[in-house]
């Protein structure tokens, strides 16, 4: 790549990114606060476990005492071929409490990808019209259930929940930092552009959808043979099918997972977000153009430092890194003041540096060969209906 083709994109890139910041700084701020449901509407709440023997009880502790009627929620924990203690802490606690059912997976859904054939089997037994779903590895508030249902109430046919890597009071270690950080920066992205009628990604560790909404997209059928995406992709089909979309940004709705990843697992969850690319390109072309740059930007900028070696040429490609880490600052103070991890601000600096060679690896290897996910290998580039795309970090998706 010759310095003027660089000197000619690395200025348009940069400023397509920071014209994106604006407009996720601009949604961060249309706050839309409802917590308390005034109506009690049936729910459904999927849970896909598979060897999580060490997380799911404190899950379903939160689950069983939520601030919802008993008798208008339900807890589907679908068993996807568990060989630790997983099914027999949820029979366990289905004894206990009646409205938590322990369901197994079984062959209708073979051709369904990771966690979207377990997810499939509970939503096809869930007696709710309303659905939600959270991650075995997560814990919520009492008020969890009721707070989601009230942004639907409100008019919405799909809440997008805040998530977080553990909580502001927990003690993290660097690496859990970092990747809490990264974690909140996407969410971030995620809630402002929500905010603005503009959805992107979403977390199945927090999200809420009308049940007759997934059957009229036809489910994940055809995201089926996707390793994920069993939430920011089915968002865009929700999108594609004229559905209002809110971001639920109060407390009462937040959701923490227990379980920060190590740097290789961190590494490999990564890759398999980022093989949504190539399908984002046909669900959302205008979304996977905003990754391409997003992947560009952190391309040219270390490409432009070192063909600026030996000819003290690093005003440009420095400025771009200067103005992309304001417009990332101007995001997440925002974010991280609405969402009370204010505590997480400190690591910017060391995440900035980090984020430029980790996004462009991520999109590379994110589109080729395959990884290894709860003990089972998936291949990056399995086959597919949707169109095939080029690299992109597909990070949005905020698990």
């Amino acid at each position: 790549m010759s310095t003027t083709l660089i000197n000619t994109l690395l200025p348009i890139s940069a400023a397509v990114y920071i014209a994106a910041a604006l407009i996720f700084l601009i949604g961060l701020r249309r706050r839309k606060r409802r917590a308390d449901a005034h109506a009690f509407p049936f729910v459904s709440v999927v849970i896909a476990a598979r060897n999580e023997a060490g997380y799911i009880g404190d899950c379903l502790e939160g689950l069983a005492g939520q601030c919802y009627p008993a008798d208008r929620y339900e807890v589907l924990v679908v068993d996807d071929g568990s060989t630790d203690e997983t099914a027999q802490i949820v029979a366990r606690y289905a004894v206990e409490y009646p409205h938590i059912r322990s369901i197994q997976v079984t062959d209708a859904f073979q051709h369904m990808a990771a966690k979207k054939r377990p997810l499939s089997e509970g939503i096809r037994a869930a007696r709710g019209p309303i659905i939600l779903t959270t991650d075995a590895d997560c814990s919520v508030p009492a008020t969890w259930v009721s707070g989601m249902v009230s942004q639907l109430e409100a008019g919405a046919d799909v809440v997008i929940g805040f998530s977080q890597v553990k909580t502001a009071g927990d003690q993290l270690t660097p690496a859990e930092r970092i990747q809490a950080f990264d974690f909140l920066a996407l969410m971030c992205a995620s809630a402002g552009a929500a905010n603005l009628g503009i959805p992107l990604a979403a977390s199945g560790q927090n999200l809420a959808y009308r049940k007759a909404l997934f059957e009229r997209v036809g489910g994940f059928e055809r995201i089926a043979h996707c390793p994920s995406g069993d939430d920011v992709l089915l968002l865009q089909l929700f999108r594609r099918a004229g559905a209002k979309i809110a971001f639920a940004d109060h407390p009462r709705t937040y959701v923490s997972t227990r379980r920060a990843e190590s740097m290789a697992g961190f590494w490999t969850q990564r890759r398999r977000w980022a093989s949504n690319a190539r399908n984002m390109a046909a669900l959302n072309p205008l979304f996977f153009l905003y990754l391409a740059n997003v992947f560009l930007l952190n391309l040219l900028i270390p490409a432009g430092i070192i063909l600026g070696i030996g000819k003290n040429a690093f005003g440009l490609p420095l400025s771009c890194l200067a103005g992309k880490a304001l417009a990332d600052l101007a995001v997440v103070w925002t974010g991280a003041r609405l969402f009370g991890r204010t505590d997480l601000l400190p690591v910017l600096p060391v995440w900035e540096l980090l984020q430029v060679p980790y996004t462009t690896l991520v999109g590379l290897f994110g589109s080729f060969g395959s990884f290894v996910w709860k003990g089972r290998t998936h291949r990056a580039r399995q086959a597919g209906s949707l169109k095939e795309g080029i690299f992109s970090r597909c990070g949005l998706r905020l698990r």
